[in-house]
C-alpha cells in the first residue's frame, strides 16, 4: 500500500516557501503621500449644531434663501426695537431724506438716547441715524408725527407694509418697539423683512456703521458685532423687559452670506456668534457663472458660431471640502440656426466630486 505521507522533499519546499512572509502590508509605492486641502481639514473641524439661549432663532443663507437652522422660528414674540426697522423703511418710502422736521418735547418721552432736544430742527436723514444706531425712541416719534400728522396713522403704515409682504404674524403698535400686547412678530417673519430692508442702500449704510457723527453728537451703534465679528453689515438690535433680547445679524465674507435672528435671548451676541460660526464652519457658497470665452459658444446648424451662457450667476450652498471638486459639463441640445433668445438651448450639468448635483438651462447670448 502506498504511504499517504507526503515525500520529505515536499514537505522541506513548503517550509520554504512559508519562511520570510508576514501579512500583507502598504509600502511607500503603495500608499503615495497625498497633500491635504484646506477644505479638508475644515471639514474635519465641522461643528455640531449649536445650543442657544434664545427662545427662537433662525440662520438663513442669504443667496440662497435656504433655512439652515431653525427653533421656534413662528413663534410670536415681542420685537421690541427690530420694529425701527419698519420705521425706518416707511420713512425712506413716504418721505425726503432732506425733509426737516421739528422734535417736540412730547416726543422725548419715553426715552432718547441720541440726547435729542424739545424744539430741535433736524432732517430725516439725521433722524434716521439716531433710530438705527442709537436705537433713538424719539426719532421714531419725531419722524412718524412729520410724516403722517399723527403717529396712530404712521403704524397704520407700518402694518400696511408688512401686510403686502404676506406677513400674518407680525403687527406693530407703535414706531419704538416698547412693549404693548398689540406688537408681536417672529423670528420668521423678521428674517423676511430684514431681507427686504437690507435692499435699501440708505438702510444698509446707516445699519454698517458702528459709529457714526450727526448734528455734533457721537452715536454709537447698540450692534456690539459691528465691529467685532468679522464681515458683520448689520442690522438691528432690540430690548425690553417682556422681549429680552432681540438681534438680526447679517454677515458677508467671500466664503458666503448669512443672516441670523435671535428672540428672547439671554445673550443675543453669544448666540448669534454660535450661529455664524456653525454656518461658516459647515457651508460654503459656490458661485457659477459662464463669461464669454471660446469655450462658451457652439456651432448652430447654419455653420455659425454662437454665444451662450447663463441668464443670471447661479449660487449654491455646499460644504466646504467641496469647493475644489466641482465640475462642468456643458451639454447643447438646439442647434437651430435662429434660436428663440428665451428659450434654452441647452443646460449646464454640474457635478460635485464627480457626482451629478443638478443643471441649469443655457440661453444663447
Amino acid at each position: 500500500m502506498p504511504s499517504r505521507r507526503p515525500p520529505y522533499l515536499f514537505l522541506c519546499l513548503l517550509c520554504w516557501l512559508c519562511t520570510g512572509f508576514g501579512p500583507p502590508v502598504l509600502t511607500e509605492s503603495d500608499n503615495p503621500r497625498q497633500p491635504w486641502t484646506i477644505h479638508q481639514i475644515r471639514a474635519l473641524r465641522q461643528l455640531p449644531m449649536p445650543h442657544l439661549t434664545a427662545a427662537s432663532a433662525l440662520l438663513v443663507d442669504m443667496p440662497t434663501g435656504e433655512v439652515l437652522y431653525a427653533q421656534d422660528e413662528h413663534k410670536r414674540w415681542a420685537p421690541a426695537s427690530l420694529t425701527k426697522i419698519v420705521t425706518a423703511l416707511v420713512a425712506l418710502q413716504r418721505g425726503r431724506q432732506d425733509q426737516p422736521m421739528l422734535v417736540r418735547g412730547s416726543d422725548l418721552q419715553p426715552s432718547t438716547a441720541a440726547g435729542l432736544r424739545g424744539g430741535e430742527e433736524l432732517n430725516m436723514r439725521q433722524l434716521l441715524f439716531a433710530l438705527l444706531i442709537p436705537s433713538d425712541n424719539a426719532a421714531s416719534m419725531t419722524i412718524a408725527r412729520e410724516l403722517a400728522g399723527d403717529v396712530e396713522t404712521f403704524v397704520g403704515w407700518m402694518n400696511e407694509l408688512v401686510t403686502t409682504w404676506g406677513l400674518e404674524n407680525t403687527h406693530f403698535a407703535n414706531p419704538h418697539g416698547l412693549d404693548d400686547e398689540n406688537g408681536y412678530t417672529t423670528a420668521w417673519d423678521m428674517a423676511i423683512i430684514a431681507r427686504q430692508a437690507m435692499q435699501d442702500p440708505v438702510f444698509a449704510d446707516i445699519v454698517g456703521r458702528h459709529e457714526a457723527v450727526v448734528a455734533g453728537r457721537h452715536l454709537e451703534s447698540t450692534n456690539k458685532l459691528l465691529n467685532t465679528y468679522p464681515g458683520t453689515i448689520g442690522v438691528k438690535t432690540g430690548t425690553t423687559g417682556q422681549a429680552g433680547e432681540n438681534l438680526i445679524t447679517m454677515v458677508d465674507r467671500p466664503e458666503g452670506r448669512a443672516m441670523t435672528v435671535v428672540l428672547g435671548s439671554e445673550d443675543r451676541f453669544s448666540d448669534t456668534r454660535l450661529l455664524m460660526d456653525y454656518y461658516y464652519s459647515n457651508y460654503a457658497e459656490l458661485r457659477i457663472d459662464l463669461p464669454e470665452s471660446l469655450q462658451n459658444r457652439y456651432l448652430d446648424e447654419s455653420g455659425t458660431w454662437r454665444e451662450f451662457g447663463l441668464r443670471e450667476p447661479v449660487t449654491l450652498l455646499i460644504h466646504p471640502w467641496q469647493r475644489g471638486t466641482a465640475s462642468f459639463y456643458r451639454r447643447i441640445t438646439n442647434i437651430a440656426a435662429d434660436p428663440d433668445p428665451d428659450e434654452p438651448i441647452g443646460v449646464l450639468e454640474i457635478s460635485l466630486n464627480g457626482r451629478y448635483l443638478t443643471e441649469v438651462p443655457l440661453y444663447v447670448r
